[in-house]
Order: C-alpha cells, then structure tokens, then sequence
C-alpha cells in the first residue's frame, strides 16, 4: 500500500476532517492549506537573540526587520524545509524540491486526468447515463468491504505514520485508506479498458515549448483538448503551491519575530522567556466542556466519519490548537504594538485566468469594466454567510460591475447542494435565478426536494415546468460543465471569486470592494461609486 495516500487520511483525521472538500470560511485568508494541530499544547519558550550595536541594514533577502534585528531568508529557511517535508502532500513537496520537474509533471498528470473523463464521458453517451453513473457502476459498486485481517495489516504497516493511535480510533481512516486503494485500482483497469475501445490520439507533446495557441494535445474519438486548458489548469495549480510554500515561510518567520519580542519583553520585565510563555499562554489554556466538544462534532459529524468517542481525543486537541492560536495571536499582537516590526515577504501575484462566463447567471452591464464571477455551492455555510457581503459591496456599483454565478456543489458533504443547484437553473430558465437564490442562501438547512419546489411557488414560477425540469435532471449537463470548469481554474473551495481572472484571496466587504477597484483601476476606468 502506498503510505503517501495513508499519511494523507491520517492527516485529515487530525484535523477533525473540518475541512473536507472544504467550504471556504468568509472572511479574510489567504487560500492555503491549513496547517495540522499539533500533537500537544505545550508552546516552546523562544531562545534569545544578541542585540545588533547598529541599525539593522535591509538587504534584498531580508524578511524582516524587528527592533534593528534583521531577519532573513537564509535565517528562516532550514525550518521551512522541514515543515514542507512533513507536509503530507507529496506534490507539494516535489514542487517545493523542483520547480520545473513538478510543473512538467502536473502538465503530464492533468492531461492524462482530461483524457480519462472523456474516455468516461464517451462510455457514459454510449450507454445512455452519465459519467458519475459509469463511475457507480464500475466503481464504486465493486469496492468490497476491507477484511478484518486486512485492516489489521495497514494498521501494521503504517505504524510509523500513526504514532500511538490505537486501532480501534483510526479504523474508519483506514477502511476508507483501503477502499481508496481499490477504487485506483478499479479506475485503472476502467481506463486501460476504455482505451481499447476508443480511439485515443496524442497529437503533441504537453511540455513541448513555444506550443501556439489552439495546438490540439490529444483528441478522444476526434474531441480535441486544446493546450488552453492545460495552461490555465497549470498557472492555478503553481499559484495553489506557492501560496503554500509562501504560508510556511510567513508561519516560520512569525514564530521567529514573535520569538524576539518575547525574548525582549523577558528582559524588559527582568524574567525568563518561558515565564511569559507560561504566564500569557500555556496555564490559559482550558480543558474544553463537553459542550463544547459536542458541538464541534456535530458542526462537522458528516466529514469525521467516526463517532464521537473515537473522534474525542482529535476534538479536544483541536479545540485547545484553537485555544492555543487565539493566545499566541494576542500576546503577539500585544507585544508588536510596542515595538518596530517591519515584514518584507512578499506574498506571490496570483496569475490572470481566463475565466469563462459560460452559462452563468450574469447580471450587470455586459460591457462593464471589471467582472466577477462567483463559483457557489447553495448549502455551503460560507458562501451563505458571503451572500450578503456580496450583494451589499456590489449595490455602491450598480450595472458598472458585471456579476456572474456559476455552480460549484461539494456533493461529498453537502447532501442538497447538486439538486438545489438545479432547481436555480430551472428558476434561471423562467428569469428568477436571482430571486430564488436568495431563498436558498437564507433558507439553508432547508434545500429537500419539497422546499425548492416551495420557493418556486413563492416566487410565481410555473411550478408545472419547474418541476417537470427539476425532475428530468434537464440541467446536469449545466452544472457538471461548471464543476469542470472549476476545477480548470483550480477551485477547490467556495465559495471562490475571481475579480477580472485574478483570484479574490481578502474574503471581507474590504477585501472584495479593493479587489473591484483595482480591477477598474487597470482597466483605466473611473470608479466614482456611490457610498
């Protein structure tokens, strides 16, 4: 078995799984992975640093100055290594070691994925279903239960990764470890059967140089995929990685600086480093109550997949990781008000993407300067709690910002979110698509079949062609379209904005309406808005 994919398991597990197929918090981050709790809420006391006789001078690899204290890149490096190295993600970890290696390889990896849902897609239209109903058949189905003796031998071989777990607390990770392996086998041998039967040609190479707009990479039964689709896929893929990359220096390097001013308050209060790591942090922390643990395992009991007492143990060093963060960002907060701190890392520039409107519910003046485009899912909480952020920064631009919708359902956790996504459409179809959303961002936990159809009959629709299109699936084709769509452009959350191809990553009032002026602002247009 391949400990890679296991690590991986392991390591949502630790995270109480909150964020599977994640749903976008709304407010304002940056989109990189969150980083794993760790195994203990102990803080290690900061070691002291000489005071410089001078000024510190700023080089151009400098990171950071802290009270004349020049920190730089070479400074911080060794522990950004090491925490890149633990990171579970292989590809990260490729891409962090070699650049241009891990980018050829994605290209190769992400042209080999598209001709795969082709070959899918042609056997679906063959047989008169579609792609995902191929995959339940020849998939999914034919996964069988993991013996006991076989959970019992992963669990073996993957002590080294496991730590002391027991068994019995992870056995659901490593079910679904087991099941995951005999699902790639099963798409494997799906595929190597696909392409006997289909006529597959590979027209140019994916990582040839200087390939002119248009070249035809490969075609399935004579459906060309074009170099476009490869190249857009790439620049959100190597944006996605180095943001990351970029997340682990900015934590290494806030530790670091965080680190001195503590060393410096030490000796401004005559005490030891750890006395104020103890003091202002370690003895504040709490045992959470069982309210408390309660609730985070019902917010989130779907994702866990375990039940609550073999999820205990990962809940409540999850809740004291929260604890612990909250702590650490207030003294550090506190102990930067008083002092001169200057941060030179540079977040990376996210790339342009030529982001399709498609099909989607579009609103505004089609001309209009800046655009943005909305990739939602009806169920997903942040994109509820966006909804409102959204529609009062847009009012202050009226039809001078063209807004565009388009579906992105995480069906592995949101049970309502494919069909509501259908029953916009049909509302679209009878120009209420805006209208109808706003029932299903304010109406969340209830998006069943007899509530959309509800919604419909408020809104006047007629409920007799609503219905009989909910009902026909008439617009899966749609939403799958936009999923794929989606996942071209990188998206892995929602919601996820892209403002004129640049990727939204400030998810505040503040942060869009900055966003959308510096998209005017490029275009060489006023913005005059009425406030």
């Amino acid at each position: 078995m391949r400990k890679e994919i296991f690590i991986l398991f392991i390591s949502v597990f630790a995270l109480v799984a909150v964020s599977a197929q994640a749903q976008r918090r709304a407010t304002p981050r940056s989109p990189t992975t969150k980083p794993t709790p760790s195994t203990s809420t102990k803080t290690s006391a900061p070691t002291a640093a000489p005071s410089p006789a001078q000024p510190a001078e700023v080089l151009p690899t400098t990171v950071a100055v802290v009270n004349d204290i020049t920190i730089s890149a070479g400074d911080i490096e060794d522990q950004v290594s090491a925490a890149i190295l633990r990171d579970p993600d292989p590809y990260l970890r490729a891409y962090y070691a070699d650049r241009e290696k891990e980018t050829r390889e994605s290209r190769q990896r992400a042209l080999d994925a598209h001709i795969n849902s082709l070959l899918i897609a042609a056997e679906a239209r063959k047989r008169g279903k579609s792609s995902d109903e191929i995959i339940e058949a020849e998939i999914n189905s034919r996964i069988t239960p993991p013996t006991e003796p076989e959970i019992k031998a992963a669990y073996d071989a993957n002590r080294d990764q496991i730590g002391n777990a027991d068994l019995e607390s992870i056995r659901a990770q490593l079910i679904s470890f087991i099941r995951n392996e005999r699902s790639q086998e099963l798409y494997a041998a799906l595929i190597r059967r696909l392409k006997m039967t289909n006529a597959v040609n590979k027209n140019a190479d994916v990582n040839a140089p200087n390939l002119a707009p248009g070249t035809v990479l490969a075609a399935v039964n004579g459906e060309p995929l074009r170099v476009e689709t490869i190249n857009e896929r790439t620049k959100a893929y190597v944006y996605k990685l180095e943001m990351r990359i970029y997340a682990a220096r900015k934590g290494v390097l806030d530790r670091r600086i965080n680190d001195l001013l503590i060393v410096a308050e030490a000796a401004k209060r005559k005490v030891a480093p750890e006395d104020i790591v103890r003091t202002e942090i370690t003895e504040k922390i709490t045992q959470p109550t069982e309210a408390q643990i309660n609730k985070l395992y019902e917010d989130h009991k779907s994702e866990i997949k375990t039940d609550l007492a073999g999820a205990r143990p990962a809940l409540i060093n999850y809740l004291q990781q929260q604890q612990q963060e909250k702590l650490e960002a207030a003294l550090a907060e506190k102990l930067r008000a008083g002092a001169r701190v200057q941060v030179l890392l540079k977040e990376p520039d996210p790339p342009f993407l030529n982001v399709g409107i498609a099909g989607g519910a579009t609103r505004g003046d089609a001309n209009a300067a800046v655009t943005v485009i909305e990739f939602t899912d009806f169920q997903c909480s942040a994109c509820g709690a966006m909804y409102p952020i959204v529609e009062e920064v847009l009012k202050s631009y009226g039809n001078r910002v063209r807004f565009v919708i388009r579906n992105f359902p995480l069906t592995t956790v949101h049970a309502n979110a494919f069909h509501a996504a259908q029953a916009a459409e049909a509302a679209k179809a009878q120009g209420k698509f805006w209208e109808y959303i706003d029932f299903l961002f304010k109406n969340q936990s209830a998006l069943d079949d007899e509530s959309l159809k509800k919604y419909a009959t408020l809104l006047g629709l007629d409920r007799k062609r609503f219905d009989t299109e909910l009902a026909s699936e008439k617009y899966v084709p749609v939403i799958r379209r936009d999923t794929a769509d989606g996942e071209i452009y990188g998206v892995e959350m929602t919601p996820t904005f892209y403002i004129n191809g640049l990727l939204l990553t400030d998810y505040s009032a503040d942060g869009l309406r900055a966003a959308i002026e510096k998209g005017f602002a490029r275009a060489g247009k006023p913005t005059t808005t009425a406030r």
